[in-house]
């Protein structure tokens, strides 16, 4: 089972990574769709999220973990403050 979880991890990654740089392309080759900052900030919070997932199910150390959650955090909550007060101006 955990064989099974680990390469359902790493597609998640994959998946995730993928998802991420035709988001990119999209909106350098049309200048639509979400700000590429954006679109860096919120996956780099998730990817932290499934990284230490991953470190997990390998037993892997401590402060890798936190260390990865700490960024996850850091990403997630600039991407908050960054479309409050964009929300706030309009």
């Amino acid at each position: 089972m955990s064989e099974l979880l680990r390469i359902g991890v790493d597609s998640a990654i994959a998946i995730l990574v993928i998802e991420a740089l035709a988001l990119i392309c999209h909106r350098v080759l049309t200048g639509r769709g979400l700000p590429v900052a954006t679109i860096l900030l919120v996956s780099a919070a998730g990817l932290t999220l499934i990284l230490a997932l991953r470190l997990a199910l390998d037993d892997g150390p401590a402060w890798a973990m936190a260390a990865l959650l700490m960024l996850g955090g850091l990403a997630h909550a600039i991407d908050l403050i960054r479309r409050i007060t964009r929300t706030d101006r309009a």
